[in-house]
């Protein structure tokens, strides 16, 4: 992050390559990038790899041109184009025959996906720590998507919907996504200018375990939601809203919630202990699982009064390369290893 001229550099813990796996996987519920879509090195920082994974994704998508479709415009013009807009003309021109005010559809490149990748272009541009290369490399998308607008800072991005027409820019505007992010920074306060880049750890770890655990729990039928709204008490007053629950014809069967949190003294904050106690005797659970991000003994579980059962499962980042598959082998051995799985597991 560059304020006022000071340059503020945030690692991750995580591997940056670590860092985005999870953060594709959470995105779209599949490894999106691979080992191939980066050509960073182990030791790259954040920002660095994020401007050379995006130049590289949308230069592929470019590499045809701009993207090109249809746009509902309205004008005034010499002549009739499209539909004549007759209120508008009373109201504007007070009945002068000319100019016309008209609607018409252009096909242009002024689109969302265009103007997506533009705005990702201009905002890697003014990010401290992208390489020479790399800024070379964006002055040349912005040549290329010259005549697309660029989305105000504070207007909010448009969602682009993948298909067949905008498959090419699948990966690029995945990315271009994360730049313009609610972690991207881009302030202004009188004199003082702040700009960068930051990424909230715990949510990219919260939202890659959903995901995961998502497709693992998919064989068992029933659905696994997030954030799933309830109340603690009789009257609905007290709020809670875990992490994930897995529902099967309208009955919580499972309680899991995600930690992104530092082990202190060989431990977790014991709150957790109360938070996920509570849930269990809402949701009447004889077990509740707790997945951290972390090293340790898979599985080791504690019993609490009244034969309730606690288990935590860390997530070993790692163990974790740009292919998930060996993170999400834990993750499978939480989502079906427990005994409260196995006895609602459909049978064959």
């Amino acid at each position: 992050m560059r304020i006022a001229g000071y340059t503020v550099w945030l690692k991750p813990k995580a591997p940056v390559r670590r860092l985005f796996a999870m953060l594709g996987y959470a995105r779209a519920g599949s490894a999106i990038w691979t080992e191939d879509d980066f050509g960073f090195e182990e030791d790259d920082d954040l920002v660095p790899a994020l401007a050379h994974a995006f130049v590289r994704q949308a230069a592929r998508a470019l590499a045809g041109g701009p993207l090109r479709g249809y746009v509902t415009r309205e004008d005034a013009l010499p002549l009739v184009r499209g539909r004549w807009r007759i209120g508008d003309q009373l109201t504007r021109r007070g009945g002068q025959p000319l100019p016309v005010e008209v609607s018409f559809d252009d096909y242009v490149e002024d689109i969302a996906e265009n103007q997506v990748l533009l705005t990702a272009v201009t905002r890697l541009l003014r990010l401290p720590g992208v390489p020479v290369d790399v800024l070379s490399a964006l002055r040349r998308l912005a040549r290329v998507l010259d005549g697309v607008s660029v989305i105000p800072v504070g207007a909010p991005v448009p969602v682009v919907q993948p298909d067949r027409r905008n498959g090419r820019y699948s990966s690029a505007l995945a990315l271009a996504s994360l730049v313009l992010s609610g972690s991207s920074v881009e302030q202004r306060a009188g004199s003082v200018v702040a700009s960068g880049f930051l990424v909230d750890m715990w949510s990219v770890f919260e939202d890659f375990v959903s995901a995961a655990l998502r497709e693992e729990f998919k064989p068992y039928g029933g659905v696994l939601v997030s954030q799933y709204a309830s109340t603690l008490d009789v009257e609905g007053t007290v709020k809670i809203a875990p992490d994930l629950v897995w529902v099967v014809d309208g009955e919580v069967r499972a309680c899991i919630d995600v930690k992104y949190k530092v082990e202190k003294h060989g431990q977790y904050p014991n709150a957790d202990l109360y938070q996920m106690a509570a849930y269990c005797r809402r949701f009447g659970l004889g077990e509740g699982w707790l997945v951290y991000a972390g090293t340790g003994d898979r599985g080791a579980s504690m019993e609490l009064a009244e034969g309730l059962k606690l288990t935590r499962s860390p997530v070993d980042l790692g163990e974790f390369d740009a292919d998930p598959r060996r993170a999400l082998s834990e993750l499978t051995a939480l989502a079906i290893g427990g005994r409260c799985y196995e006895k609602t597991r459909p049978t064959s």
